[in-house]
């Protein structure tokens, strides 16, 4: 049999048990002249898939396997003395029934060694696990683990406290305190920065997703945040480092040898994919065919669009096609998202069909919850934007490519495949199938630049600054020489507002210095300020550090408004419907745009940026009026409250680990606790069966207290 048969064979599944003999002689053919190929790693893969089919000859299987370097899939069941030394060689310490296949090991063996590795593979590598590997190693003392997203940090906090919390503490969220023994921080890269002051002497820290160190088609504030983090750890706490990654081109020479790391690339996969192609010339074709093929699956499928609206777009057509998926005990969920949000939302209609959604704005808990019923098969399809992307693994055997694009960008290769590598899953589905709806980007990965080693014209004033003299460039070191020429503000203040050029800082300090006694009448205020008060500090931070429409959010003016309504502290129901009431020239259309509006508002504006701004705008304002010996406020209060959309403290935190604020709102013992520690502590020793409260949130706290204890 040749090689080609033995792959269409195994590709249509038909006829192996017959020919398994004959099949397995063309796999270790191939796997004996280049174990490592594409086509090697294509059969093996395939033969597992239908493993089941060979009846006769798991003992050859199994040697396959193992020659091709795929240990983690051997039956143990049917080794034999070579496969069981090659099995337990790969068997990492601590970690139980736990296996390497043959590109992992390696790359572990240099981490404990203490060399730092920047490693750039495919989605199914299993770069994680070697993280998980190292902790139980037990080597280091304190560990930091830096991901993109909060959807990221949910799912490595599970994961991490699951396996490790009896050897070290785990700390998630910035209000909680290190313990005295071992830790584990898992943060975003703007927490890391937030809490540079609170950690310990850090032994280790691991970089998820490093790519967007270079910044490419990044958010700039995020981008500086990353590299500060990464700076902080480095540089300041001497930490080794494991870095990891999709699939990229290359890394920077002169960072490999400033920051003294290895970079690891490699090919090596351990699922594979189908791509099929699906032509719909217009957008009425590409529904139609998207509605067919929907129709046809069995397994669960993601469906990746452009925006937020498209996602609600896309569900509401299969509604109305009446495309019905699994659906397992979603009726009290569907229930409790009528009521409290509103029973026209699509996502509480959709669940009855075995539909869900995911998007950024999404309340955290609630997009837990949907990749939680995804995950353990309760809906079938998960229709998500490129935030679920982001290193979220879900065990998708489709992936459906319906747009080419990210907003108003065009899909990149590295992005196109990095969505595509969501398909299949290591142990669930060998051979994942991608439907894409539009040509595939021209095969062209980035090269990832380093900006704390670069720092060219291109590096932004907000990271220079962070940087300390001693490791600046001499361009660089003239840049922020020029800047603080002109700069009424100390470099320490310029530091402080993280993120925010130093150009615009000044520029802002300039207007306030401009008329400083009508800015003092105005801007020194402290606990809550006066609609006019608010106004003004809006205006200010619209026109020097916003200057367009960003998150639904279009001037000074409606920013004030919506922040002013916020604190009426009407629950989100409420709110929805006073989007859908007024002046039909300003209000929502539809309930979906409606319910986008609120959410986009409330995670973007109020829960970071505003935020940020208004502190940086109250550090700026205490520097100037306290220098000139006049009143200055302190926007502090009025800071956190906004943040917390003027709930209580513990309701934003609690939402990270599961819990939505209104179900928060509603227990007393858990607003009321000291901290996210205690409030934990609190529901695993209050029994449930005395709440009032919906079925529902009866099953979300259940879910809460089943994954912290």
């Amino acid at each position: 049999m040749t090689t080609q048969d033995a792959l269409k064979a195994l590709k249509t599944g038909a006829g192996i048990t017959s020919r398994q003999f004959q099949l397995l002689q063309a796999v270790s053919r191939e796997v004996t002249a280049d174990p490592e190929s594409r086509i090697t790693q294509e059969l093996v893969l395939r033969a597992l898939e239908h493993r089941s089919a060979f009846t006769k000859t798991q003992n050859i299987l199994n040697s396959v396997i193992r020659e091709a370097g795929l240990y983690p899939y051997i039956d143990e069941s049917e080794m034999s003395i070579r496969d069981r030394l090659a099995l337990e060689f790969h068997r990492p310490d601590a970690m139980g029934d736990f296996v390497f296949h043959q590109e992992q090991a390696p790359i572990y063996h240099k981490l404990l060694a203490g060399k730092n590795v920047v490693l750039s593979a495919p989605t199914s590598f299993g770069k994680s696990r070697i993280i998980d590997a190292l902790i139980a190693a037990e080597k280091y003392i304190n560990i930091v683990i830096i991901v993109p997203t909060l959807a990221l940090l949910d799912e490595t906090r599970k994961r991490i406290n699951r396996q490790f919390s009896e050897q070290y503490y785990i700390v998630s969220h910035p209000t909680q305190s290190p313990a005295n023994g071992k830790n584990i921080f898992i943060f975003t890269p703007e927490r890391v920065v937030s809490y540079k002051e609170s950690f310990p002497k850090i032994d280790f820290f691991v970089l998820d997703e490093f790519y967007k160190i270079g910044g490419q088609n990044e958010d700039e504030r995020r981008v500086v945040a990353l590299n500060e983090a990464f700076y902080l750890l480095y540089k300041k706490h001497k930490a080794q480092f494991y870095m990891l990654g999709p699939n990229i081109q290359a890394v920077s020479e002169g960072a490999k040898q400033r920051f003294n790391f290895e970079f690891i690339s490699t090919d090596f996969q351990t699922v594979i994919t189908d791509i099929i192609d699906v032509y719909a010339p217009t957008d009425e074709d590409r529904y139609r065919e998207l509605v067919r093929i929907c129709q046809t699956f069995k397994e669960p499928t993601l469906i990746y669009c452009r925006s937020l609206p498209q996602v609600n777009s896309v569900a509401e057509k299969l509604i109305a096609s009446n495309v019905r998926g699994v659906a397992v005990n979603t009726e009290q969920a569907a229930d409790w998202l009528s009521a409290e949000f509103h029973s026209d939302w699509v996502l509480s209609r959709a669940l009855l069909f075995g539909i869900a959604i995911h998007y950024g704005p999404l309340p955290r808990a609630i997009a837990n919850e949907m990749v939680r019923f995804f995950n353990c098969g309760r809906i079938q399809f998960l229709i998500c934007t490129s935030t679920l992307i982001e290193g979220v693994n879900t065990k998708a055997k489709n992936v459906v490519i319906f747009d080419n694009m990210i907003a108003r960008e065009k899909l990149d290769f590295f992005t196109f495949n990095n969505i595509k590598g969501r398909s299949g899953r290591m142990f669930e589905h060998f051979v994942g199938r991608v439907f894409q709806f539009d040509k595939e980007p021209q095969q062209e990965l980035p090269f990832v630049d380093f900006p704390l080693h670069s720092q060219d014209n291109n590096t932004p004033e907000s990271l220079l600054i962070q940087i300390d003299e001693e490791d600046l460039g001499e361009q660089a070191r003239e840049r922020i020489e020029n800047t603080m020429e002109s700069s009424p503000l100390p470099i320490c203040l310029l530091r402080e507002n993280h993120g925010i050029e130093p150009d615009a800082q000044i520029a802002l300090t300039n207007e306030i210095l401009s008329d400083i006694y009508k800015y003092n009448e105005i801007l020194a205020w402290s606990n809550m300020p006066k609609y006019k008060q608010l106004s003004a500090c809006c205006d200010l931070i619209w026109e020097f550090w916003v200057g367009r429409a960003r998150n639904g959010v279009y001037s000074a003016k409606q920013l004030t408004l919506k922040l002013w309504q916020l604190h009426d502290q009407q629950p989100i129901a409420k709110r929805i419907e006073s989007e859908l009431q007024g002046d039909p020239q300003y209000s929502a259309k539809t309930t979906n745009e409606a319910v986008e509006r609120i959410l986009r508002f409330d995670r973007n504006w109020a829960s970071f940026d505003f935020p940020q701004y208004l502190m940086a705008l109250g550090r700026i304002q205490e520097y100037i009026f306290k220098r000139k010996n006049m009143a200055y406020g302190d926007y502090s209060y009025y800071s956190s409250r906004v943040e917390s959309l003027f709930q209580p403290e513990l309701c934003g935190a609690l939402d990270e680990y599961g819990i939505p604020s209104s179900i928060t709102i509603k227990c007393p013992f858990l607003y009321e606790a000291e901290s996210v520690t205690d409030a934990l502590s609190r529901l695993l020793a209050t029994n449930l069966n005395i709440l009032s409260l919906h079925p529902y949130e009866m099953e979300v706290l259940e879910s809460v207290r089943n994954g912290i204890s």
